[in-house]
C-alpha cells in the first residue's frame, strides 16, 4: 500500500468528539496529524442504519473510557459512514467509497489501521469482549504503546467467562497492483449518481483523472456510466469498458 494512498481525498470534512475521543471524518488531515504526532490512523467503516454489530462496536468498544484512553496515546480515529436512511453528500460518499475499495472493505463494521508511513498495519471487526479485549488485540500491532487501563475504569468481574478475542490481526503491507490495461472494476451508487471504479480511480460522469496503467498514468475522462459499462476517453481516444471484461 503506497504512502500516498490518501492523497486521493480532499479535505472537506469536519471532526466530532465522542466519549472523549477526537474523531474526524477527514482521512487526509488524519494522516497528516498521525505523522506529526507519531500515531497510527484508525479508519472505522460503519453502516449505522441496519448493522447490529456496528451498534455493538460503538457502545461496547468505541464509547468506552478505556478505548478513549488508549486512542489518546496511540490513534488518530477516522469515522467513515455508509448510511442508508440519511445519505451523505455526494462528495463525502465518493471519498468513503474510494477508501473502502482501496482498503478492500466489504463488510461492516470494519477497522483498518495505517502506520505513520501510510502502510496497512492491521485490520479487524467486532468481536465479543468489550473495549479491553479489543485493545489487547490492537496492542499486538508492532509500535502500539501499552496503556494502563486499571486507573481508567474498574476491573471487569473476575467470575466472568473468558472472552473471545476481537479478531484484530496484524497483516503485512499489501503489494502494489500493476494494471496492464484499463478495466472497469465496479459500478456503484444510485442511477442519478453512479460511480465507476476504473483501475485505481473512482469517477462520476463528467469527471477526469490520471489512471494507473503499466508504469505510467493515462488521462481518463468519464463520459457516461451505464449498468454494466462505461464510456470514456483515454488520452483523447474514445472507448467503452465493460464490467468484468479483462
Amino acid at each position: 500500500m503506497k504512502r500516498l494512498i490518501l492523497m486521493l481525498v480532499i479535505a472537506i470534512f469536519t471532526g466530532r468528539a465522542v466519549a472523549g475521543i477526537d474523531w474526524t471524518t477527514d482521512p487526509e488531515s488524519a494522516q497528516q496529524r498521525a505523522r506529526k504526532e507519531n500515531k497510527f490512523v484508525l479508519f472505522y467503516f460503519t453502516e449505522p442504519d441496519y448493522c447490529g454489530n456496528c451498534v455493538k462496536m460503538k457502545t461496547e468498544v468505541l464509547d468506552q473510557p478505556e478505548f478513549a484512553a488508549f486512542a489518546a496515546v496511540n490513534l488518530v480515529p477516522v469515522e467513515l459512514d455508509f448510511p442508508h436512511d440519511n445519505p451523505l453528500p455526494p462528495e463525502k460518499q465518493k471519498v468513503n467509497q474510494q477508501l473502502a475499495q482501496i482498503l478492500h472493505v466489504e463488510s461492516f463494521p470494519q477497522a483498518v489501521i495505517l502506520d505513520v508511513t501510510g502502510h496497512v498495519a492491521g485490520h479487524g471487526t467486532y468481536g465479543p469482549g468489550g473495549a479491553r479485549a479489543y485493545i489487547a488485540d490492537l496492542e499486538k500491532i508492532p509500535g502500539m504503546k501499552h496503556v494502563d487501563l486499571d486507573s481508567i475504569a474498574p476491573q471487569e468481574p473476575a467470575a466472568e467467562a473468558p472472552r473471545q478475542p476481537a479478531n484484530f490481526v496484524p497483516i503485512a503491507p499489501a503489494a502494489e497492483v500493476r494494471y496492464t490495461q484499463l478495466s472497469l472494476k465496479a459500478v456503484s451508487g444510485p442511477k442519478n449518481r453512479r460511480m465507476a471504479l476504473i483501475n485505481n480511480e473512482t469517477l462520476m460522469a463528467g469527471e477526469s483523472a490520471r489512471v494507473k496503467l503499466l508504469d505510467a498514468r493515462v488521462l481518463v475522462v468519464c463520459k457516461e456510466i451505464r449498468d454494466d459499462s462505461v464510456l470514456i476517453t483515454a488520452d483523447g481516444k474514445p472507448m467503452e469498458l465493460k464490467l468484468g471484461a479483462h
